[in-house]
This record gives C-alpha cells, sequence and structure tokens, in this order.
C-alpha cells in the first residue's frame, strides 16, 4: 500500500491560503493551528480506518430491500455505515462550518474540502456523504425560516438525520426547464393528514408529485426542486416521505448509493422564497458541490498517482526499476505537475468563494445607504465574479485531471492494473463520475466561457472593429475583467519576486500565453460578428474548450509562481508547468485559428450519413 501522501494539501493550508483576508472580513482571529490539528486527526482515521475498507464497500456495493410495509430500505456497505458513525463522532458528519450559534465549527469552506479530500483519497464513495450534508446545511442556515434551523437544522449536525440535494430528473438533467415535477399547497379542507399537520409547524407545506433520478443519498431527506406554476422552488422532503424506487448499479463509487426517488403527493416543507429554489437556492449549493466534486477528483487522482509512485520505484523490468525508464518517468512527472497545478487553482477558487461569503455575511450588518456597505457591496460584487470563473473552471480541470491521472496510473502498472489485485482499477472506474455529475465538463466550460467571452460584450465591440481598417484598442474603460485580475496577480509577483530572473523569465511566457488568448478572442469575436447570432454562437462552441484551456493555463502558471515566492520547491513546479502550457496554449490558440468548423456545417451530416 503506497503512503497516505498528502503534502502537498498541508502546504495549501499552512503556507498558500491567505487565512488572514477571510478572518479579517469575518472579524475573527486565526484559528490556523485548529485546521490543521483537524486535518491530521482526519488523515490518521482514514489512513488506518477508512481506506483499509475501501476495497470492501466497492465490492458489497449498496443495496435495495423490500421492506413488508411496501416501503425500500437502502443497506450501505459495512465500511460506510462505520464511516458514517466515525464522521458523526469527529463532528465532521455537518457542521464544520457551520456558524457557532447555530451549532457548528464555523470553520472557513477551504477546510471543510481539504478535509473531504482527505476522506476521498481513502474511499471517494464515503467522502461524498459530509459533503452533501453541510452543502445542505449551508442552503438551509442563508435560506429557510428559523423554525426549520431551529429544529431540523441540529438533527443534521448529530447526524441523526443526512440530506441531499435533489435535481436530475429523466427527461431535465442539466436542462431545468423541462422539469416535470411539480408541487401544490395543502388544501385545507381535504389534505389535514397528521403528517402534514406535523410538517405545517415548520412552515408552509407543499405536496410534491414526480421522480427524481441519480440523487446520491437519496434514500435520506433531500432538498427537492419542484415546479410550482412557472416558477421553480425548493421544498424539505423527509426520507419517510418519499419513496426510493431503486438504486443505480455503477460503474463506480459503488459504496455511495445513487438512488432514484418517487414523489406522490409527499409533503414538502418550502425552503426560501417561493419561485427561489433554482436562483439562489440551489445556485448556492451546485457551488458548493462543484467544489466538493473538484476536490474529490483531486483525491482521486493524487491516490492513483501516489500508488504508481511506488510501484513505478520498486518494479524491476530490464535490471533496473521502472522508475528509470522515460516514459514512465514523463507519466510520473507531469501528472506530479499537474497535480499540483490543478490544487492550487481549487483551493484559490475556494478561498474566493470563502470571501464572497463573508462579504456577504458582512454586507447585512449594514444599512444600504451607508459608506460601508457601498464599499462591501463592491468587493462582494468582485468576488462573486471570479468565484463565477473559478468554480467551474476547477470543477472542469480537476475532474478531466483525475481521469487523466488515474488512466496513466493505471498504464504504469501494466498488466496488473487491469486486475483487482491492486486498487488501480478502482480509482479508475470512481474518478469516472467527477466529469459528469454537478454538471458535466461541458456544462463547466460552457459557463466559464460565458462569464470571460460573453458578458463581456461591451468591451468586445469597444476592442474589435469591423472592415478593412480593423484595429485593436484598449483602454481602462474597455479592459476586460479577468485581465484586470491578470494583472493584479502578475504585479503582486513582481512587487514580491526581489527582480529574480527565473520568476521574471516566466513571467514573460505567460505574458506569451496571454497574448495567445487575446488572439483567440478577437478571431472568436469578429468570426462570429460575420455571422448571424445563433450561428456565431455555435461557431464559438466549437472552440470555447480551447479558449478555456489557454485561461486555465495562465491561471495555474501565476498561481504557481505565487507559490514560488514561498518555497523554492514550488519554483521547480511552476517552471515545469509553465513552460509546458506555453506550448500547448498556443496550440489551443492555432486550433482556434484554424477555424475547422465542420461539425456544424454539412461535412457532419455527409459524414454521419445524416439525411438532410
Amino acid at each position: 500500500m503506497a503512503d497516505f501522501c498528502f503534502d502537498d494539501l498541508r502546504f495549501i493550508l499552512e503556507k498558500y491560503i491567505p487565512w488572514g483576508d477571510i478572518e479579517a472580513v469575518q472579524g475573527k482571529e486565526s484559528l490556523l493551528d485548529e485546521y490543521i490539528m483537524t486535518m491530521e486527526t482526519v488523515a490518521k482515521w482514514c489512513e488506518e480506518q477508512v481506506e483499509p475498507e475501501a476495497e470492501g464497500n466497492d465490492k458489497d456495493e449498496c443495496r435495495l430491500e423490500e421492506m413488508s410495509d411496501g416501503n425500500n430500505r437502502v443497506i450501505l456497505p459495512k465500511g460506510i455505515t462505520e464511516g458514517h458513525e466515525k464522521l458523526k463522532e469527529l463532528g465532521l458528519f455537518c457542521g464544520v462550518t457551520l456558524p457557532e450559534d447555530k451549532g457548528g465549527f464555523d470553520f472557513p469552506l477551504t477546510t471543510f474540502f481539504a478535509y473531504g479530500e482527505i476522506i476521498s483519497m481513502a474511499d471517494s464513495s464515503l467522502g461524498l456523504t459530509p459533503m452533501l450534508n453541510e452543502g445542505s446545511a449551508q442552503v438551509l442556515v442563508e435560506f429557510a425560516n428559523e423554525k426549520i434551523i431551529s429544529e431540523y437544522l441540529p438533527r443534521l449536525i448529530s447526524g441523526e438525520r443526512l440530506c441531499a440535494m435533489g435535481l436530475t430528473e429523466p427527461g431535465a438533467g442539466s436542462d431545468l426547464v423541462v422539469m416535470q415535477t411539480t408541487a401544490r399547497p395543502v388544501d385545507t379542507t381535504s389534505d389535514n393528514s397528521e403528517r402534514i399537520k406535523e410538517l405545517q409547524n415548520l412552515g408552509e407545506v407543499y405536496l410534491l408529485n414526480g421522480s427524481k433520478i441519480f440523487i446520491s443519498n437519496g434514500y435520506g431527506d433531500v432538498l427537492a426542486l419542484a415546479k410550482v406554476g412557472e416558477g421553480i422552488s425548493m421544498f424539505l422532503v423527509y426520507g419517510e416521505d418519499k419513496k426510493v424506487s431503486r438504486i443505480e448499479k455503477k460503474l463506480g463509487i459503488k459504496g455511495s448509493a445513487t438512488c432514484e426517488l418517487f414523489f406522490d403527493n409527499s409533503p414538502g416543507v418550502l425552503v426560501g422564497e417561493l419561485g427561489g429554489g433554482l436562483i439562489p437556492n440551489m445556485l448556492k449549493l451546485m457551488n458548493i458541490a462543484r467544489l466538493g466534486v473538484a476536490t474529490q477528483a483531486l483525491a482521486i487522482g493524487q491516490r492513483a498517482h501516489s500508488f504508481a509512485v511506488d510501484y513505478a520505484n520498486e518494479r524491476i523490468q530490464f535490471g533496473v526499476p521502472i522508475i528509470e525508464h522515460p516514459p514512465v518517468r514523463q507519466i510520473i512527472y507531469e501528472n506530479e505537475i499537474n497535480l499540483q497545478a490543478t490544487r492550487a487553482l481549487t483551493y484559490m477558487a475556494s478561498y474566493y468563494f470563502d470571501m464572497r461569503e463573508a462579504y456577504k455575511r458582512k454586507l447585512n450588518t449594514f444599512s444600504k445607504d451607508s459608506i460601508e456597505y457601498k464599499e462591501l457591496n463592491y468587493k462582494l460584487k468582485k468576488y462573486h465574479r471570479i468565484s463565477e470563473i473559478f468554480i467551474p473552471l476547477s470543477k472542469y480541470d480537476a475532474s478531466e485531471l483525475s481521469n487523466t491521472v488515474a488512466y496513466s496510473s493505471l498504464q504504469v502498472y501494466g498488466g496488473y492494473g487491469f486486475t483487482k489485485e491492486y486498487p488501480m482499477e478502482r480509482f479508475y472506474r470512481d474518478a469516472r463520475i467527477t466529469s459528469i455529475y454537478e454538471g458535466t465538463s461541458q456544462i463547466q466550460i460552457d459557463q466559464v466561457f460565458n462569464e470571460t467571452f460573453y458578458f463581456e460584450k461591451l468591451g468586445l465591440i469597444n476592442q474589435f472593429k469591423l472592415g478593412d481598417n480593423r484595429t485593436f484598442v484598449e483602454t481602462e474603460k474597455n479592459r476586460l475583467f479577468l485581465d484586470n485580475l491578470f494583472d493584479e496577480y502578475k504585479n503582486e509577483i513582481i512587487s514580491n519576486a526581489d527582480g529574480k530572473k527565473i520568476v521574471l523569465d516566466l513571467l514573460e511566457m505567460i505574458d506569451r500565453m496571454r497574448l495567445f488568448l487575446k488572439e483567440s478572442r478577437e478571431i472568436l469575436f469578429l468570426e462570429a460578428r460575420k455571422k448571424e447570432k445563433e450561428e456565431g454562437r455555435r461557431y464559438n462552441s466549437v472552440f470555447q474548450k480551447d479558449y478555456v484551456d489557454i485561461i486555465g493555463a495562465i491561471i495555474k502558471g501565476y498561481l504557481l509562481l505565487k507559490q514560488a515566492l514561498i518555497s523554492d520547491y514550488k519554483g521547480s513546479i511552476a517552471k515545469s508547468y509553465i513552460e509546458r502550457m506555453k506550448i500547448k496554449a498556443e496550440y489551443h490558440k492555432n486550433n482556434i485559428k484554424g477555424g475547422v468548423d465542420d461539425i456544424i456545417g454539412e461535412s457532419y451530416n455527409l459524414v454521419m450519413r445524416v439525411d438532410s
């Protein structure tokens, strides 16, 4: 078994995250020692008790048992059930990030994601439970009425209850417009069961009808979305008030129960405003879940990599350990660099989300007419905008990397990796879901592209002119949000670099990547403007992955350079990563410049033999 390595994660918590920024907004003293101590406690438990059970949990899977009363009960693998009990004992089942007056530890979300990464290193199925509980609790604290908060939330924190998120339906994945689950207010003349009366003590009760699929931990309570009239609202539906009609037989994360739910006049308590189920309620939960999946993906990739490193150093072929063979060496080396780069991105995304949440809470303590409110609101908008770029980017980046690392690490094992003698095939299977659930990679790419391209329409119009005298003109007024953020990073690095040549040389390489991004932006804008609006969007969608990959390379390059100012070791990581990414960024720019858009034209029909 490979050593349970989380050195880079420790660096992130101890040296990288600007905890002082978060604590200053929160008005709190530093609790870094507590964060680290909790991380070490979690890691020790995971190494000694959780990981040894992971293979058994995968083998045993979850199953559905029909009860005599006609209901179904989900049976979890023994190791998962024991893991839940230990999470409750450690206080990590739910509540790590909740305010102290609500029964939580009031830690930043960034610490929670770090603990989640360690748990998922040991068993990615177990890591899902605290992520879903914490996200649900965060939503309840912000949007639920005081009755739900005071009566339901303590039961969730203690572990008496378990809560999931309920969005997806058979015909409605990311497209929630076609959602079929509906809710109607109870009719006091006919809907007067004792159960409804009991729930009315918590708030407004509605009756839900419909179904949900692919609901992780759906056997517990669920924050379900349902249509009420033209809007979408959120309801807290207790586990005993709906039915689990089946659990999915899956490729991976087999220790987690993925449920199909059936609502038949199931009573649910309204959470938040009527019509606010998707925005803002579920949007917050999705952001937490996407960061959770990013860290889960990192965990799977990290564990696969750790096993591959150990195996490559021990396995002898042609008289030497296979780590000495350059093709194997390349896999190991590049996986290490990429994991550290993606972890830097993911935890910076989490930091920005923490800052956004801290400013949101602080803003509510001031009058809207005050100078303080206006200043805080400006900062809140900034962190909101950054989060809307970084969260989908990190979810996309981490999940795709997890699949790549799991694939190549299994390759290091050769035929042994394909067998169940080693855990590599489990990592390979578990990694696959991370680029699918909580929004596919394609959905994340689309969101980042919208945030960094379409939302900058006015700036782009001012910068790029059509016609024979086409010019590029950049001013302070039309500079794009992302470019300003890049300049902040660059100026901060220069001011702290103390004139180090290696740092300045690497900044020049990132400058080249930024030129590739500008050129790509201009090409996409001008080509789209030449076409009809819908055709222009289709054209841009062909190349938006290349565009987003350049953005990701630039951001990770800057973040690694910021780490290099703290650690000489990180300087080597930054150098290797940036040198490689400059080449790849130019490749992505050339893809865009090539303009091969045959998948949206007649060529697609000809190749795929589609009748016109």
